[in-house]
């Protein structure tokens, strides 16, 4: 278990107009309406975000803000939860499961849940319009569009949704589709999942949370909710590691000591082929999917995997995961040549290939972190905001400024077609992508289909509290 001091975290995590429109007051009612009859959901899950008192590895209790979830309907398997973690319940579902999940709200303040990644619509999304106060619940109901992969979920109520996360309030939502089942993966305890976040502690034992215009860090690091403490168990063996940077800031530098990432997916699913990585940035709400191969090493070994300086020779090296290899009977998984057959989106499919809808992330007095200059409104949205349905764009995203910015889109995924990099290279650029980390200097161009769902939806940066400053804006398909 290794502390840092709030000054060394902060250091390892830093680098240094149109016309208005009125959105349509069409929003759903507290429960939204549904097309799906009670006999043809497959699964229904009530979540409900409550406080709650937990060590968490920890020789203290906090009060946490948590998801608590109770299965209605379906196996267990589609809802697990995490022992003495603050983390909500893992929900685990297959493309095509028709889902049901009523949203009870017994929180001090309004709250919303946000599926992140997933292909919803707007009424199912989490828009800040929607947060429901104490008392009040929320009904969604969607079939799951996605391609096998890691999403997840957390509150999205505008202003407060770096402080309820950081309270504790997030989950995992995997999906698993016949593709991916073919390849015959790693499974079971060869397949492991970690949420990565930064916490720091009152005397007290209760959270301190001190947002900035840099964002909130911590002093802690807590796996999969629970403190950082001994070394992970694995066997002489092929593993599936995947990956959620869950904090609110801090981006990872990520490298693994002694050994090497084989990235077999991302954001939105699995690449079309393996890549073999030694190091990358990994930003908030990003994922990574790979294979780490522990066969050549030897019983009880230590490895690690570590957070370098974001810039060479500014901080220090610290350790993230660490493994010890405690046994030689495992499961042998092969390394598959092919993943997917991931459809790779055309340049020229976009209409507006020559001339990219442009987005600066910049700072304003008054307002904090905009996007081009324009804070966040909850009724209103730009003319270059406005999508037609069906169309395929590229948006461009440039960030002229010292700190670096996860820009998330909601609705489908999307791809990175240009990167003019700045000083730091090193992101995570591959497959289906929800997030793309736009560092100091960069200009990084994104491809995206809007042919799914009409409505209103946002993007934002994933760093939490620049998106509750203004770094937030609407956009319309229409």
């Amino acid at each position: 278990m290794i502390n840092f001091s709030r000054r060394d975290f902060l250091q390892k995590g830093a680098i240094g107009a149109g016309t208005a429109f009125a959105i349509s007051n069409s929003w759903a009612s507290i429960f939204t309406s549904s097309d799906l009859k009670n006999s043809e959901v497959d699964i229904i899950i009530e979540l409900t975000a409550k406080s709650q008192k937990k060590t968490s590895g920890n020789e203290f209790k906090t009060e946490y803000w948590t998801y608590e979830g109770k299965l209605v309907k379906g196996t267990r398997e589609n809802l697990v939860s995490l022992p003495n973690s603050y983390l909500g319940p893992t929900i685990q579902v297959n493309t095509g499961d028709k889902v049901r999940v009523i949203f009870k709200n017994e929180l001090s303040e309004k709250s919303i849940v946000h599926w992140h990644g997933l292909d919803v619509s707007h009424e199912n999304d989490g828009h800040p319009h929607y947060a429901i106060k104490n008392g009040d619940s929320y009904q969604y109901d969607f079939v799951v569009e996605n391609r096998a992969g890691m999403y997840w979920y957390h509150p999205h109520p505008h202003g407060r949704t770096g402080f309820q996360v950081y309270q504790g309030l997030a989950g995992l939502f995997i999906v698993r589709d016949k593709e991916e089942e073919k390849l015959q993966l790693p499974t079971g305890d060869q397949e492991l999942n970690f949420v990565i976040q930064d916490r720091s502690f009152k005397a007290s034992g209760e959270l301190d949370y001190r947002p900035s215009m840099m964002g909130a860090f911590g002093d802690t690091l807590m796996i999969n909710g629970i403190k950082k403490s001994d070394p992970i168990k694995v066997k002489k063996g092929l593993y599936r590691l995947r990956f959620l940077n869950g904090c609110n800031a801090r981006i990872f530098n990520m490298s693994f000591t002694g050994g090497q990432f084989r990235q077999i997916g991302s954001d939105g699913g699995l690449l079309r082929t393996a890549v073999s990585i030694d190091r990358f940035y990994f930003a908030p709400a990003e994922r990574f999917d790979c294979l780490v191969d522990f066969s050549n090493f030897e019983i009880g070994q230590k490895l690690s995997i570590d957070s370098l300086p974001l810039v060479e020779g500014r901080g220090d090296k610290y350790s993230l995961l660490e493994f010890e290899i405690t046994d030689g009977n495992s499961v042998t998984f092969k390394k598959p040549a092919l993943l997917s057959n991931m459809e790779q989106i055309k340049k020229t499919e976009a209409q507006n290939l020559n001339n990219p809808k442009k987005f600066e992330l910049i700072p304003k007095r008054g307002l904090g972190w905009t996007i081009s200059g324009r804070a966040y409104e909850d009724d209103s949205y730009v003319d270059d905001e406005i999508v037609k349905f069906g169309s395929t764009e590229i948006w461009e995203f440039y960030n002229p400024t010292g700190m670096p910015h996860p820009m998330h889109i909601h609705g489908t995924q999307f791809q990175i077609v240009k990167r003019e990099s700045g000083q730091l290279k090193g992101c995570l650029d591959l497959g289906w992508k929800d997030v793309v980390l736009v560092m100091p200097g960069d200009r990084v161009q994104v491809i995206k289909r809007f042919n799914t769902f009409k409505g209103t939806f946002i993007y934002h940066c994933h760093n939490l509290e620049h998106e509750d400053m203004s770094m937030m804006r609407n956009f319309k398909i229409i």
